[in-house]
């Protein structure tokens, strides 16, 4: 805005993020990158009060394959009619190198640069490269050029200005052995020939800067060292912007990726290289007096000339000194124009100081707000560590008494597991009895059986004796006698089967009795075992709660 040529352009690998940086997205203002963060910039400045008029134009220019293309331009309104697309060359000018045919269209505000630039993006030459799927395959050059008049803040004049901010977005470069294409097929090809047109470019980019280096290390020799922009076009339109009278910054991106170390060293160093070249920018502006104050040098001068007016000689010499005084006027004007614009970059500076001054103070206030802050929190945390010491030693003391009952539950504990061993020993004697007595009960229902089997004969007996009861009428007498020993032998069994079910039924009710004491004695060491566990784990507890506290 001071009427400086400026350029910013960004170089490195492909897939790096030059395109990403210099555009950005469009679609979010806070994904914006270096083009539209500088058109937001340049609207916002003009909107100031002290500028009274101004001209903001923009053009896209692309280089792709060495071949020169205006991307603000419909191209398919030129093949289709048969009128050729104007041709685009790059020529010398008094102010340095400019693409003749090239559109510039005039702009008013910031969103029609991002709808300019939205156009280009459909037109430009993109393509799928193994580092990146959508590669630029072309260097695209986007430049915005203001004039604008401002008014001096004495009122005695106007300061006219022309400035050019160029910002570029170089194609990324890629290794052969990388890309891996075949030369045989068509579209390989046609990609083989973009690589190499693009290695090609900037391989010259890289070496016009070394040179350019050298030749600034070199100007205390004086030696001349011829600078090679003219073996491509992307250096021949970088001229001015390389080594000659515009303000540059290169940003140089680069890959995180291990596999792309070598191209990350070379970008490096083509950044160092240009580090060293120095340029020498010079401001286009000018200086317009008000017609009273430019006027008043050439009044003095005729007023000494006297009545010889109407004398030719003294009219000659009249023009020549007015053209002497105007020459003299100029070189007043563009060193008022200088000084102005040095007296406008001290008046930022002081107001930047004062800015920062103001932060700093700012900044003291708040460092002086957040000492006592932690001041009072140091005080606050010492009182709750005092407070955190005296739970502790009253957590100590209560570990202490824990510990003691601990001790004293553990010998209950023995003791309840010592009589549980003895009751098992109980337990396995009685199962030893009842064992024994399982044996005799068996013993006891097999002689059951075996009376029942003689009963059953005996009832067979007397079936058949019955039976024979008519024939043997004469052996009545033996068979009563026979009749009333078995009746004897009958009521002795009835006998023994009445006490064997007694028996039976005294050692079932001993059975269950003893089944019942075991039971309950089960349940007992169940309980006493779950207390046992119960207790331990509040012993571990305890033991893990007080070394989270220390």
């Amino acid at each position: 805005m001071n009427g400086y040529e400026s350029t910013v352009f960004a170089y490195g690998q492909t897939g790096t993020g030059k395109t990403y940086t210099m555009e950005g997205s469009l679609t979010s203002p806070e994904m914006y990158g270096v083009i539209p963060r500088a058109a937001e910039s340049i609207f916002e400045t003009l909107e100031h009060e002290k500028y009274s008029e101004y001209t903001v134009k923009c053009s896209y220019l692309e280089i792709y394959n060495e071949e020169l293309c205006d991307l603000l331009v419909d191209n398919s309104q030129n093949p289709t009619n048969g009128k050729k697309p104007n041709k685009l060359d790059i020529m010398d000018g008094k102010t340095g190198t400019f693409c003749r045919g090239l559109v510039e269209v005039e702009v008013s505000s910031a969103t029609e640069v991002l709808d300019l630039m939205k156009k280009a993006e459909e037109q430009r030459k993109v393509g799928e490269t193994k580092m990146n799927k959508h590669s630029s395959r072309s260097h695209c050059i986007f430049s915005i050029l203001v004039k604008a008049k401002s008014s001096l803040a004495d009122g005695t004049g106007m300061m006219e200005f022309s400035g050019k901010l160029h910002m570029v977005d170089l194609a990324g470069s890629e290794c052969a052995k990388t890309a891996n294409l075949d030369k045989a097929s068509g579209s390989e090809a046609a990609r083989e020939r973009e690589r190499m047109n693009i290695n090609r470019s900037l391989l010259t980019l890289g070496r016009v800067i070394s040179m350019l280096k050298e030749q600034s290390e070199s100007k205390k020799s004086r030696q001349s060292i011829r600078i090679p922009y003219r073996d491509s076009k992307l250096t021949r339109i970088l001229q001015e912007a390389l080594g000659g009278r515009c303000k540059t910054v290169i940003i140089a991106t680069l890959s995180p990726s291990v596999t792309a170390i070598e191209e990350s060293i070379s970008t490096l160093n083509y950044a160092q290289s240009a580090n060293g070249i120095v340029n020498k920018p010079i401001a286009t502006s000018h200086l317009r007096l008000t017609p009273a104050k430019a006027m008043s040098n050439i009044s003095s001068a005729t007023e000494s000339t006297g009545d010889d007016d109407h004398n030719i000689e003294h009219w000659y010499e009249m023009e020549c000194r007015l053209q002497y005084m105007q020459a003299q006027v100029e070189e007043a004007q563009a060193a008022l124009a200088r000084k102005h614009v040095i007296q406008q970059e001290a008046t930022d500076r002081a107001e930047r100081l004062e800015e920062e001054k103001t932060d700093l103070e700012e900044k003291y206030a708040n460092a002086l707000e957040e000492i006592k802050n932690l001041e009072d929190k140091l005080t606050s945390e010492v009182a709750k560590k005092e407070e955190e010491i005296k739970i502790k030693e009253e957590t100590m003391a209560t570990l202490e008494q824990t510990e003691n009952t601990l001790r004293n539950t553990e010998d209950t504990l023995a003791a309840e597991i010592q009589k549980k061993e003895e009751t098992m020993a109980k337990l396995a004697e009685t199962e030893t009895v009842l064992k024994k007595t399982q044996e005799t009960l068996a013993e006891e229902i097999r002689i059951k059986e075996e009376t029942m089997a003689k009963l059953a004969e005996t009832e067979a007996v007397l079936k058949k004796t019955q039976e024979t009861l008519e024939e043997e009428i004469k052996k009545k007498e033996d068979a009563i006698s026979k009749l009333k020993k078995t009746e004897v032998m009958v009521k002795k069994t009835a006998v023994i089967l009445d006490e064997t079910q007694q028996t039976e039924t005294s050692l079932t009710d001993e059975a269950s009795k003893l089944l019942a004491t075991l039971k309950e004695s089960i349940v007992d060491g169940d309980s006493l075992h779950s207390l046992v566990v119960l207790q331990r784990q509040l012993h571990v507890e305890l033991k893990s709660a007080t070394r989270n506290f220390h």
